[in-house]
């Protein structure tokens, strides 16, 4: 996942409200409401290095997830990033400049 802009990604997914985000992200195909509100709580847990760390080891924060959030735990990454394409809101990462 380091390919993509994950620090920008966080910081979009921290600041955009809330409302505005579950318009543009859920839609059931792939990405449901318990997508969205594991998302959310992955991104306030902690901070971006957190969110990151997360995101690239496709793992969570240790967060109280529900019923609906522990049934798509094994395939909630790859249906993030998905639908985060699909709305090109996940960019390439910058290329880093070699020493």
């Amino acid at each position: 996942m380091s390919q993509y802009d994950l620090k920008g990604l966080h910081e979009f997914l921290n600041q955009t409200p809330e409302q505005g985000l579950r318009k543009m992200l859920v839609d059931q195909k792939p990405m449901t409401e318990a997508h969205f509100t594991l998302l959310l709580k992955i991104v306030r847990t902690g901070g971006v290095d957190e969110f990151i760390t997360h995101a690239e080891k496709e793992d969570f924060p240790k967060i109280k997830l529900g019923p609906a959030e522990t049934k798509l735990k094994d395939k909630f990454w790859k249906d993030c990033f998905q639908t985060f394409s699909s709305r090109g809101i996940l960019n390439p990462a910058a290329p880093t400049k070699a020493a």
